[in-house]
């Protein structure tokens, strides 16, 4: 059953009322009798004054024998009788017995105030005096009865009306108690019941209990909360889970901001971290040193290893690094294989110590979970603020040092400043990179042909298929300029095709012409690394009804080192399909005799370099020496490049070099002049030792 807050009001407010009228009129009723007590004892106040007057009279009529006296005695008594009667209304005491004995007095009195007018003698008078006093001390005797009598009444009606006074309190403050519990039950606690559903609905509390009140409009209220909350919870978002996400969004946003400075990988700052820590440590440096480093052949690592060897290497080297620097230097990661760091220094010697200390530690074998592997690394160093203020400037510069580092290993072991030079070399380089984009897209490339003699008889063996690149205005680039920078891009792929088209369609209409001629073709390591392109070079070739054997492949040692493991399988596939593979540039490179030992070449070409420098420098010719003693041991053909002059000829003649290339027998030639040039010479050389007619 259910009852409203008003009606529980009401019923209060009413009963409060009755009891608080009750106590009202008692209380009046208090004072009403207390008037009424007051006015008996003026009463009785009044009669014991008359009634004594009585004596008074008698007395004086004993005396004086006067009728006066007697008069004012009748007056008098009828006086107190009145007052009497008064008095036993205002009492209602007319049946007591002290009433009856009252009434008895005054009528003795009056009998023997008879007597006493008609006593004729004095002993009657005497005697009937005698009793008058008599009677009138028993009337005053009496009346001071009557008066205790009614106060005693007058007394115990108060002593009633007082109990019922505080009984009716007892009961107004029961009820104002029970008021207050009501008001308590019915509002506050329920209230407080409201208060605490809606600090959980806030809270976002999954589970909430709705205990509805007794109070109609509390089970209402209650209620419509109830339905309130169900449908607020499939439309909006309590502050708990509201909280909770911005907490998350905030722990997010931390994170994020942590991982945006962070390298994922190996823990170290990244290149936004980097930067930020560089303009922090500018303010408490006058000068400092930014080191770009980069691992060598790393690609290789990954091919060959796996990828995952290859993450658990760069954390490997993140750690070394991190292990050769002060407590104030910076190492962060910027990206692949490349690290960069700061280094807290005013001195370049000690920057150039430093990234000689970890080229050396990183040299050394690094033990990992399932491999041991050796790296090397390229350094370029750039110095705040003589090579830059800001940190990407920086960045940038000793990213162009490093580049040249890797560049010319021999020449700088590694490790180079940066200079404005060395910058204006590597915005030459962009240059002829964004020019060969152009290059490619506008044909303006093509293939040359140099000839390749026969050192002890002067004839014509074979081609050379060189990439030649004329701009449209009619210049020339140097092979020397552009053809690293187009190895080093996927570019080579389609350029290297073109090569291919020029050497085939060249060496076959040399063979419709009556030459059988090899023409060799130079594959780089991003070729090599391609995946269909032994399969369509072998292609190109059979479909031309030709033999993979006229096309000896030309491979840098630099080539194939960027990736040994998967230039060697390929260097086995393409000998198992008849291919001829020449070892270009020998002795510029590194482990040239392991790659001998590998016996997947039969030709070594030895680079310019040596043949240049032989005519005065002993160790160069003890070299070129060696060289060819070592060949013909292995039966390898011997291919000397750079041959410009007579002596250097004869210093292939001298070693017995079979094959010779270069400017003194003939440049490189365009694909129609390099025919003409056979036609004309019919595959014969004249030279300064012999002439060596058809």
């Amino acid at each position: 059953m259910k009852i409203s807050i008003k009606q529980i009001i009401a019923l209060f407010v009413i009963l409060l009322t009755g009891f608080i009228f009750a106590l009202f009129y008692v209380s009046e009723k208090q004072n009403q009798i207390r008037e009424e007590v007051i006015n008996i004892d003026e009463q009785a106040f009044r009669l014991t004054q008359e009634t004594n007057r009585l004596n008074v009279f008698v007395a004086d009529y004993i005396f004086r024998q006067s009728p006066d006296s007697l008069e004012k005695w009748a007056k008098t008594l009828n006086s107190v009788e009145q007052q009497y009667e008064q008095l036993l209304l205002s009492t209602n005491l007319n049946d007591h017995s002290i009433s009856k004995r009252i009434e008895a007095d005054i009528f003795r009195i009056r009998k023997q105030f008879s007597l006493l007018q008609g006593a004729t003698s004095s002993n009657d008078t005497h005697w009937i005096t005698i009793n008058l006093n008599t009677y009138n001390q028993n009337l005053i005797t009496h009346l001071n009865k009557l008066i205790k009598e009614i106060r005693k009444t007058a007394t115990s009606e108060l002593s009633k009306l007082t109990a019922n006074q505080r009984i009716i309190f007892s009961i107004i403050t029961t009820l104002a108690i029970l008021l207050l519990a009501v008001i308590h039950s019915a509002l506050i606690a329920p209230l407080k019941i409201v208060k605490h559903l809606l600090y959980r609905i806030g809270r976002g509390d999954k589970v909430i209990d709705f205990r509805k009140s007794h109070i109609q409009e509390w089970y209402q209220l209650t209620s419509d909360i109830e339905s309130m909350y169900y449908d607020l919870k499939t439309t909006t978002v309590s502050k708990a889970a509201l909280e909770s996400e911005v907490e998350m969004r905030r722990t997010a946003e931390k994170n994020a901001n942590t991982l945006a400075r962070t390298d994922y990988l190996t823990g170290l700052p990244n290149r936004r971290r980097l930067s930020e820590l560089f303009d922090l440590k500018k303010r408490e440096q006058e000068k400092l040193f930014l080191m770009f480093l980069d691992i060598d052949n790393f690609k290789s690592i990954n091919d060959n290893l796996s990828h995952s060897v290859g993450d658990e290497l760069l954390r490997c080297i993140g750690r070394l690094i991190k292990g050769q620097l002060n407590d104030n230097d910076v190492v962060a990661r910027i990206g692949g294989d490349e690290f960069a760091i700061l280094y807290l220094s005013n001195c370049e010697k000690r920057a150039i110590n430093l990234a000689r200390a970890i080229r050396h530690k990183l040299s050394q074998p690094i033990q990992l979970a399932k491999s041991t592997v050796r790296v090397r690394c390229s350094v370029g160093i750039a110095t705040y603020p003589e090579d830059g203020a800001q940190a990407n400037t920086l960045l940038a510069n000793a990213d162009t040092a490093m580049y040249y580092a890797k560049k010319h290993q021999v020449e700088t072991s590694g490790i180079v400043l940066y200079t404005t030079q060395i910058g204006n070399l590597s915005r030459d380089d962009f240059v002829i990179n964004q020019q060969l984009k152009l290059a490619i897209e506008a044909n303006e490339f093509d293939v040359w042909f140099q000839p390749q003699i026969n050192i002890q008889t002067g004839l014509v063996e074979g081609f050379e298929a060189l990439l030649r690149w004329r701009k449209k205005d009619g210049s020339f680039i140097s092979p020397e300029l552009f053809v690293p920078l187009l190895e080093e891009s996927t570019d080579i792929v389609e350029v290297g095709n073109f090569v291919i088209d020029n050497a085939i369609e060249f060496h076959k209409r040399l063979l419709d012409a009556g030459y059988k001629l090899s023409v060799s073709i130079n594959v780089s390591a991003v070729q090599l690394e391609h995946a269909d392109f032994i399969t369509t070079l072998h292609q190109k070739i059979i479909s031309k009804g030709l033999a993979p054997e006229h096309f000896p492949l030309e491979l840098t040692e630099t080539a194939i080192f960027k990736n040994k493991h998967k230039a060697l399988q390929s260097m086995q596939t393409l000998n198992e399909l008849g291919f001829s593979l020449q070892l270009d540039d020998f002795g510029t490179g590194n482990a040239s005799l392991d790659l001998l030992l590998s016996q997947q070449f039969d030709t070594v070409k030895i680079d310019k370099s040596f043949t240049l420098d032989a005519p005065t420098k002993q160790q160069t010719d003890a070299v070129i020496r060696s060289i060819a003693k070592l060949s013909r041991e292995l039966n390898f053909t011997i291919v000397l490049e750079g041959i410009e002059q007579d002596i250097h000829h004869d210093l292939a003649a001298k070693y017995q070099i079979e094959l010779g290339q270069g400017y003194y027998y003939a440049k490189p030639m365009p694909y129609e002049t390099a025919f003409e040039w056979v036609i004309d010479k019919k595959m014969q050389v004249k030279t300064r030792s012999f002439e060596v007619s058809a």
